[in-house]
């Protein structure tokens, strides 16, 4: 029998207030850059410089996109941040079975650690702390999907998955009872 266990989830990080002024700073930056080249410098280059202007704002405004990606592999979850659609960096790579702390982010009690944060913003996150071999004590906080949950419920530490389990009847009942 193979219990090998593979699941996937891209998550879209919310645009926050920030994203939105470091947006509108691009914007005004450009324009200013554009007119100033298209007034002060002589006209063919100008042209170039202001298209490099546009190239480089446009790059700019996308760098300020990120995505989550999290693979659960037999146990071993990989949390990889995709910015702009075209640059990839691991953020996490953590075993299930080596959480000492799994559940809603809203339950989550104090911490004293390194927070890696890979969550949509959404409201439904939760968290997991482990410690890590490099970084020591660290909160995972992420917004996974239910197949990756249903994937992480299999690779748990005994009290952690039967603490979880426990939460999911229990919330599911709620949900029906709505």
């Amino acid at each position: 029998m193979n219990n090998d266990f593979y699941a996937e989830c891209l998550v879209s990080k919310a645009p926050t207030a920030a994203d939105t002024v470091k947006r509108v700073l691009i914007g005004l930056g450009t324009a200013v850059l554009a007119a100033g080249a298209f007034w002060f410098i002589f006209f063919p280059i100008s042209l170039f410089i202001i298209a490099g202007v546009f190239y480089g704002a446009y790059y700019l405004m996308t760098g300020i996109d990120a995505e989550y990606e999290y693979i659960l592999t037999n146990g071993d979850l990989d949390i990889d941040k995709i910015i702009g659609k075209r640059k990839r960096k691991r953020l996490v790579t953590a075993s299930i079975g080596d959480f000492t702390a799994f559940g809603k982010l809203s339950e989550a009690g104090d911490f004293d650690g390194t927070t890696v944060l890979a969550s949509s913003g959404s409201g439904q996150d939760y968290y997991a702390d482990f410690v890590h071999k490099t970084e020591g004590n660290v909160r995972l906080i992420f917004t996974p999907s239910e197949k990756i949950l249903d994937g992480m419920e299999l690779f748990l530490p005994r009290q952690l998955r039967q603490d979880f389990k426990l939460k999911r009847v229990r919330l599911t009942k709620e949900t029906e009872e709505e």
